[in-house]
């Protein structure tokens, strides 16, 4: 998934379209590396992170629920987010202090080495449903990610990419193939916000959502809302009826409390009242679907038309009403998803 020339190399996984040369051999991520006219991946089949959880915790609400997903992520990311969650994966990538860029040493410092039929093995194992490419951005790690995903189809398990929306059209080309759903954090509609606190711009990734809509593949949004950063009445109304609009009123939207983190340790927590206004702003643009992060509510799946509880959700424990079968029983309105039932 890149360009080759003559002294340089573009990478063209993510919108950034990094330039790999000798003289600058990093990308953005600092997990692929130009050496002797070839690009490689520090982590290889490295991951730094293997879990079994359950889907609602993706957030996935309208996929498989009460599903459970083996996620698997690495080291590395290709933003910079101040706030960042999950920076002692992401800010593991510190090649620049190994001598002669020593590949095999550096591998060996980034996770444990899976081969795709050892995870597949362990996910029959658990009676686990799915696949979830996380933690960080997946599309950095975009080999491993592809080939487990293409042994999980063979073993009819779905993929979940959880992304930051910066993979590029051409790996979305690619992924669409065998990538069933996708939840995209859009961190702010703002072109600014994006430039100074993640390093990188906001029109790839709204482009990315849509297409992830008209390829007709599952998309829940998720927003972490930050104090006076991003939490303007203007700012979430925009970023609603994007959804809206561009969407679709049936896309689920996550909004999630922030908590200090990272580089912003010294900022306040979202206040529950901040959510509130998010959800009412939401709603006033129309969308169906709406749940709370981060925070101890309710979040119950509700039919838009006659407001019969569908799902009930405590933290990761759901109950699905009995006679839910994608249609609300009452009324007969299809709620937009991709479901499965359990006894």
């Amino acid at each position: 998934m890149w360009e080759k020339f003559d002294t340089y190399c573009v990478c063209k996984l993510c919108s950034h379209f990094c330039r790999l040369s000798e003289d600058e051999p990093a990308g953005r991520c600092n997990v692929r590396f130009y050496k002797d006219g070839e690009v490689f991946s520090l982590v290889g089949k490295r991951l730094a992170a293997v879990n079994i959880d359950p889907i609602e915790k993706k957030p996935l609400y309208h996929f498989k629920p009460k599903a459970k997903a083996l996620s698997v992520g690495t080291v590395g990311c290709n933003f910079q987010c101040a706030w960042c969650q999950n920076h002692s994966l992401v800010t593991a990538v510190q090649f620049v202090n190994f001598p002669d860029h020593d590949f095999q040493t550096m591998n060996a410092c980034f996770g444990q080495a899976y081969e795709p039929e050892e995870l597949i093995r362990i996910a029959c194992e658990h009676n686990v449903e799915t696949l979830a490419y996380t933690y960080n951005e997946p599309t950095i790690f975009f080999e491993q990610a592809l080939s487990l995903a293409e042994y999980a189809v063979k073993e009819n398990k779905a993929n979940i990419f959880v992304s930051n929306g910066y993979f590029s059209k051409q790996a979305f080309q690619v992924l669409k193939q065998c990538i069933h759903a996708f939840n995209i954090d859009i961190k702010a509609f703002s072109e600014k916000t994006y430039q100074d606190f993640c390093g990188a711009r906001l029109r790839p990734v709204l482009d990315s959502c849509v297409r992830v809509k008209e390829a007709g593949l599952h998309l829940e949004v998720t927003t972490l809302l930050i104090p006076e950063l991003n939490d303007s009445t203007e700012e979430l109304t925009q970023l609603a009826q994007f959804i809206a609009e561009e969407l679709g009123k049936d896309t689920v939207w996550h909004i999630s409390a922030f908590h200090p983190s990272h580089n912003m340790r010294n900022k306040a927590a979202t206040p529950v009242h901040t959510l509130d206004k998010a959800y009412e702003i939401g709603k006033e643009a129309g969308l169906h679907h709406i749940y709370y992060g981060n925070v101890p509510k309710e979040n119950n799946t509700v039919c838009p038309k006659c407001q019969t509880t569908l799902i009930e959700r405590k933290g990761y424990s759901v109950k699905i009403l009995d006679d839910f079968r994608g249609k609300c029983p009452r009324c007969n309105f299809e709620i937009s998803g991709i479901w499965r039932y359990y006894e």
